[in-house]
């Protein structure tokens, strides 16, 4: 009985083992999906068009927060403008104004929200963008449970004057 339960139990590591193989190091580290070309597109978008901000804030992509259990946003903007050399902790412990997550095609919306209200909002980030590149639109959470969606015409962040057309973010995107 006793060689049995053990070659079960072996049989069930060895299973785990290979589930946790077919996720790439990438999803283990970001806790995350693996992203697509439309999704690098689309951050690449992102990153270009908030860098006309970059004077008055951060703009960064793919920085591990400080939640439980870590996140990496893909693209954040910042309090501080400039990046310090000194900083040695893998997590960011300051949070950011806003987190912007791209849909992934194995990720629910319902995911992202979640992850808003559960992490980002309790550490202190004041909007949420979800990227739905299916719709070619952007869902807005804020911390008291508003929301808004955008599928044209210019995302207005009122926290930061941040101004963003819905077009241009899916520019190159058929």
């Amino acid at each position: 009985m006793c060689s049995v339960l053990l070659k079960i139990n072996y049989v069930h590591q060895s299973l785990l083992m290979t589930a946790i193989r077919a996720i790439s190091l990438y999803e283990v580290e970001r806790n995350k999906p693996m992203p697509t070309h439309v999704h690098g597109v689309i951050q690449a978008n992102l990153v270009g068009l908030l860098m006309t901000y970059r004077k008055l804030y951060g703009i960064v992509s793919e920085i591990t927060l400080a939640t439980n259990p870590k996140t990496t946003p893909d693209v954040c903007v910042l309090k501080q403008k400039k990046a310090l050399r000194s900083e040695s902790e893998s997590k960011m412990q300051e949070a950011p104004l806003i987190t912007i997550e791209i849909q992934s095609p194995t990720q629910s919306i319902e995911v992202l929200q979640r992850k808003a209200i559960e992490q980002y909002f309790p550490m202190g980030v004041q909007a949420a963008w979800i990227i739905i590149p299916a719709l070619k639109g952007v869902q807005v959470l804020f911390p008291d449970g508003s929301e808004q969606f955008y599928n044209d015409g210019v995302i207005k962040d009122v926290a930061t004057g941040i101004e963003v057309e819905v077009e241009k973010v899916f520019e190159d995107i058929e």
